[in-house]
């Protein structure tokens, strides 16, 4: 009983040392099998490795050099945006006269590979996460210097104020103004520069250094939109005094009259021997009285304060008695002038041009400005040199007030 029990024994023994030495030798085996295939990457590289977005993986040392030279056009081709002014613009590696370091990229990752134990190759090879490798990009501070030259001269700007434009139908636009700009090379070098020298992949932004100069805006002169009065008077415009109207014409053009502000003929038109302006029998400047005509009765039409007014000595031809005003300067300094008050809470913008025969003034303000008002002169002969003007007001097209502007006398026929 003794004997069958231990030749029981000594079976199992034997079946368990069997069963150990053939687990033993897959182990051995298995550890041989790894280290032969890991020691494969002494020559190869590892797989899951990238330069940049391009695989490695797999690639002899011996062709490392070849197959990042396969992949060079399309690195050259990446992109790096710039940003000058708010605007965007794209370019290419090779439009920046970049290079890629290859030695530099054979020898990092040679080296990384190279110093890596047989048990950290092979937990890379176990986790199976990307290794990636950055290109080195080379640059020459030269030619980024001239592509920025070339750059400014795409992005520069000059300066543009707001202005008033008139269109070819006489309908006033107000224009904003646009800022200038200045690519500032020196500091825009360095930035790029330090971009290259950090770690940079496609579609790489960089905002560059400029100067803005901030353009002039004038946030009132933004709420004149609507053209509130007009007047028209009509002249021979093949005689010399026509110069002369159409001169004090263009000096009165383009006026801007802020709210409560007092519109002075003489600080814009005169003095009448100034430069344009020519002789009319023995008068410098003979006919601005005319455009000053014009103009008053253009305030009385947009409903405005008139504060100084003088009358011809004779009725005007071109305009009912009473409604003329007259002007003149003399060599001492002293002038007669004419004068109205902007009672609107927007600026006015006067709008003076020759048509042909015919000076225009026209006044152009807030639709607002006159509170939906509406106002008409009337000139009524109270004797042979006499006349009484009246101003009519209108709400809405229903008249609500008659009043009297001036009883004028004139000495001459």
């Amino acid at each position: 009983m003794q004997e069958k029990v231990w030749k029981s024994r000594k079976i199992f023994l034997i079946f368990l040392i069997t069963l150990l030495s053939i687990i033993v030798l897959a182990i051995v085996g298995l550890f041989i099998y790894e280290v032969i295939q890991i020691k494969k990457y002494d020559t190869i590289i590892l797989p899951n490795t990238y330069l940049e977005k391009y695989s490695l993986s797999l690639v002899s040392f011996e062709d490392l050099d070849q197959k990042i030279d396969s992949y060079m056009d399309s690195i050259l081709d990446s992109k790096i945006v710039v940003e000058c002014n708010g605007v965007e613009y794209t370019y290419t590696y090779q439009d920046l006269g970049l290079s890629v370091n290859k030695n530099k990229i054979i020898d990092t990752i040679t080296i990384y590979q190279n110093s890596l134990t047989y048990g950290e190759k092979f937990s890379i090879l176990q986790k199976n996460e990307r290794q990636v490798f950055k290109y080195g990009l080379l640059y020459d501070e030269e030619l980024l210097r001239n592509f920025l030259t070339q750059l400014k001269s795409v992005v520069d700007v000059g300066k543009v104020d707001s202005y008033f434009s008139m269109s070819d139908d006489r309908v006033l636009q107000y224009v904003s103004g646009t800022n200038g700009y200045s690519l500032d090379i020196d500091k825009s070098l360095q930035q790029l520069v330090t971009l290259l020298q950090g770690s940079i992949g496609d579609y790489e932004k960089v905002t560059l250094d400029g100067v803005v100069d901030y353009a002039v805006n004038n946030e009132s002169y933004q709420t004149i939109d609507t053209k509130v009065s007009s007047f028209v008077t009509t002249f021979d415009p093949y005689i010399t005094r026509a110069t002369n109207l159409k001169v004090a014409l263009n000096y009165i053009d383009g006026a801007i009259i802020l709210p409560g502000e007092i519109f002075s003929f003489y600080n814009y038109a005169g003095p009448y021997n100034k430069d344009g302006y020519v002789f009319y029998y023995e008068f410098v400047g003979n006919g601005v009285c005319q455009i000053a005509t014009t103009i008053y009765n253009t305030a009385l039409l947009g409903g405005l304060e008139i504060v100084k007014r003088y009358p011809h000595a004779a009725k005007s031809p071109y305009v009912a008695g009473g409604l003329d005003a007259t002007v003149a300067s003399y060599s001492s300094g002293w002038n007669v002038d004419f004068q109205f008050r902007n009672t609107y809470s927007y600026p006015i913008y006067v709008s003076a041009y020759a048509i042909g025969g015919e000076a225009h003034v026209d006044f152009w303000s807030n639709h607002d400005a006159m509170g939906g008002k509406t106002y008409s002169t009337e000139s009524v002969q109270i004797a042979p040199r006499g006349y009484t003007t009246y101003l009519h007001t209108y709400q809405n097209g229903v008249e609500i007030n008659r009043d009297k502007i001036a009883t004028t006398w004139y000495t001459e026929d």
